[in-house]
Order: C-alpha cells, then structure tokens, then sequence
C-alpha cells in the first residue's frame, strides 16, 4: 500500500480540511482511489498504487474562497512533503506553463502579469528554501499561491478578450447558443420577458419521474406549455435529458424492478421514444442522456448504464434522424472516483460513445461547483480552460452547463464574470447553459437567476451583458 504524507503547518487549516474531497491523481489527471487520514499536523493519503502523483485538495485563498489547488509530481518518501509549499509549487508551475503556452499561440501578455507571476515565483522560492522556519515557509508559501491565483485569473480574463477579439473580427456576433434550465412550469411573464433579454435557448427537463409519475399514465400537460411558451418567445429548444441518472428524476415506481436491468431498459426506452414522437419536428437538440457517471441508481452497473445509453441514443435517431442528439456528464473531473471504486470516469464513457459511431453530435460536461457531494469543487479558470481543452480532443461540440450555490449572489456574479468569457471564448464550446432557473427546489441551494420570491439576482446581469456584447 502507498502512503503520501504531508506536513500542514496551519493546524486550523487542516482541521477545515474535507477528507472526502483531498485526493491524488496520476498523469491523466484521473483520482486513484484511496482514504484521507488527517493525524495531528499530518495528512496521509493510503492508496494501492506507489506511483508519482499530485495532490488535490480545497484550500484557502484569498478573495476567493475556496479553491482546489494541485501540488506538483510528488514521489512517494518516508518524509512528510510541505503542503503549503507544494500547492505553492504546483499551481505556480501551471501558471507559468499556460502563460507560456498560450504566449507561443500568440496571446499578448501585458507585462504586469508577468511581474506579478514573477513575484510570486519569488515568494515561493523563499518558502522552499525556509522549510526549517515552518511558519516563515508557510507565510511565503501562501502568499505565492494568493498571487498565483490572481494571476491565473487575470490571465484567464486576457486570453478570453483576446480570444473573443479574435472571434469577433470574422463575424460580428458569435454563433454560441445560451440557455437556461426551466423549472417544471413556463416563466411567470415578469420572468419571462428577463429570460429572453438573456439567453436564446431553453431546457426542457423531460424527467421521466414528472412525465411518468405513474406507471404507463404519462402526463404532457407541462413540456407542453412549455414548449408553446418558448415558440412565442422565439427562443430555441433542448429537450431532456430524456434520461437523467439521478434519484430526483426516477419515478418511485420503477424500484419495482431494481436489478432487473433488462426490465428497466426497456421501460426507460420506452419513456424516451413517447418524448420523441411527441415533440418531435418542435425541439432542435435532444439532450438524451446525462449523468452516466453516477452510481446507486436503480442498481444499474457502469456496462449497463453505458450500454443502455447506446441503445437509448440509437432509438432516438431512428424515431429522429435530424435533429442532433447529444449526451453529457456531471463531474467530469471525476472527484469521485478518491471515494469509490469505480473502473469508468466520465471520459472514459464519452470516448466509448464516440467510438461507437452513434450519431452522436455533442458531449455535454455539467460543472454544478459547491460543497456538496455530487457537486464539483471549484477552481482556477486555467482548471476550467485545461478540461475545456481536454474535451475538445473528441473533436465534437461541446454543452456545457454551469451553476454554483453560493448565499452571497454577488460572489455567485464575480465569479461568473470571470469564468463564462473564457469558457464563451473557446471554439468548441456551442452551447452554454445556466442550470437552475430559481432558487425554488434548487438542486444547489442559491443557485437560481432569480431568488424564491421571483427577484432577478446579479447572475442575470451577467448574461445579460455577455449576449448583448457577443451573442444573437
């Protein structure tokens, strides 16, 4: 068994520490499952394997929360790395290589930046070499990762105007789609009329679960309005997920028939196809599976959540060969996997997908970033923009749909202020979407454009802004 040991010199810090979200991670950035024992000022990682890795954890940052950082490549010793010191090393070290990296593609980096990144080079280089100071290596260590973060952040905000610059030259309005995820009824008018200032699209939750609450008694009532709603409102339509991997969205009755996989095919199959030849000639995309990834659900094994996807997708091209079909996954960084043993991430189910030549026109990656366990820790926008890159190689366009439950609305803002041009930026990316519509029954609590009481939060503005300034 492979043990990583990491000294922490803050003792309060490491007491804030979640276990279940501290992993490491190989060359393909996939989490090696393991367990986090936190020991006095220790942090110990027991894992099977004894290879080289990074560790990743949440860490404190000024101005921003928290964000999951990386150490560099760390060797299994007897001795205890430095955690400060290493997350200062690793995210330096990436800072350093994007800058890099994007330069040679022909960014402009205004010379700040470049002062400020070397300053915080500097500043780690005084923590490395004062490790016997604890405190004193602590103190450099995390003002290297507090001027790193900023950098990253602000060079993130470079690349995305450069980059939408770029884009803009050829065309005066980008041809990216912006939605917004419908809660089970049509906008009230008042939110209506500020849905269609911000967005071009809406999606539709088909939820098996709300259609099919009964068994065999469907009821349309819903997408229908839906649906008429964002006609008059000339605004486009994803529908789905038509399958949707989550206890929310599985009717009750369907327990029924847990671990009669073949049953339960059948019975999901067959809730698409009556949404298919319903809706059909009326919606532009469908959105037929997500969430894949997740486990527990009807006890479904990964080979038959996979193969069931494969078969749904391919039902739907027969009903529908026209309009394009896509499929995503949540947590694609797949944290996870530090916590469950689990043989597919979310790449490897995409990549599955793709090489079996379904008609697949897009992967979809959902980035819902809070605390909670099915939610993605937050990080850097250079994080962000390494996973867009990551996807992009599948050479097919890319969903990607975002939300974040923060109390505090205008954080929730600056934070997507600084994420969705860079993300907007990228070629790749056709379709960006915000997931929850309002705080009712959010999945993520305070993740909606509009709070309980239907009052527009900042988040809108921020749309708003990005689709006057870029978007049709």
């Amino acid at each position: 068994m492979g043990l990583m040991r990491l000294f922490v010199e803050n003792q309060d810090r490491l007491s804030q520490i979640d276990p279940a979200r501290v992993y490491m991670a190989g060359m393909d950035e996939l989490p090696w499952f393991g367990h986090v024992i936190i020991n006095e000022n220790q942090l110990v990682i027991q894992r099977a394997e004894s290879d080289s890795g990074y560790v990743s954890l949440p860490w404190p940052v000024a101005g921003r929360g928290d964000l999951l950082l990386s150490t560099a490549t760390l060797m299994e010793r007897e001795e205890a790395y430095f955690l400060e010191v290493e997350l200062a090393r690793g995210l330096v070290q990436r800072t350093r290589s994007q800058l890099a990296s994007w330069e040679l593609m022909g960014l402009v980096v205004p010379s700040e930046l470049r002062d400020k990144l070397a300053e915080a080079t500097t500043n780690f280089c005084r923590a490395a070499t004062r490790q016997a100071e604890p405190s004193e290596a602590a103190r450099f260590a995390n003002l290297a990762i507090d001027q790193a973060a900023d950098v990253a952040e602000r060079l993130a905000g470079e690349y995305a105007r450069q980059a939408l610059t770029a884009r803009l030259s050829a065309a005066s309005r980008l041809g990216t789609l912006s939605g917004v995820k419908l809660t089970d009824e049509a906008p009230p008018a008042k939110l209506g009329n500020q849905v269609k200032s911000a967005f071009n699209l809406v999606a539709l939750p088909c939820s098996w679960r709300a259609i099919e609450a009964s068994e065999g008694k469907r009821q349309w009532k819903m997408i229908d309005e839906q649906i008429q709603w964002a006609h008059k409102a000339g605004m486009k339509v994803m529908a789905g997920p038509l399958l949707e991997f989550d206890e929310r969205h599985v009717p009750d009755w369907t327990y029924l028939w847990e671990g009669d996989s073949q049953t339960l095919g059948t019975l999901m199959i067959d809730h698409v196809k009556s949404v298919v030849n319903r809706y059909k000639g009326k919606v532009q995309i469908w959105h037929v599976a997500s969430r894949m990834n997740r486990d527990h659900v009807l006890s479904l094994g990964e080979e038959e959540r996979l193969q069931l996807v494969a078969q749904t997708v391919r039902a739907v091209r027969e009903i529908d060969t026209r309009t394009p079909v896509i499929v995503s996954f949540d947590q694609p960084w797949a944290e996870y996997m530090a916590n469950r043993q689990t043989d597919l991430a979310p790449w490897h189910y995409a990549d599955a997908l793709v090489r079996a030549d379904l008609g697949i026109a897009g992967l979809g990656l959902e980035l819902n970033v809070g605390p909670q366990p099915h939610a993605s820790a937050n990080r850097t926008p250079l994080a962000f923009s390494r996973l867009i890159d990551q996807w992009s190689l599948f050479e097919l366009p890319l969903l990607v749909s975002l939300t974040r439950g923060n109390r505090n609305s205008d954080d929730t803002a600056n934070w997507l202020d600084h994420y969705l041009p860079l993300l907007m930026a990228k070629n790749c990316v056709q379709l960006l979407v915000w997931n929850q519509l309002t705080d009712e029954r959010a999945e993520l609590p305070h993740s909606g454009l509009f709070d309980e009481k239907g009052v527009a939060k900042p988040t809108l503005g921020i749309w708003q802004k990005l689709r006057e300034s870029y978007l049709t």
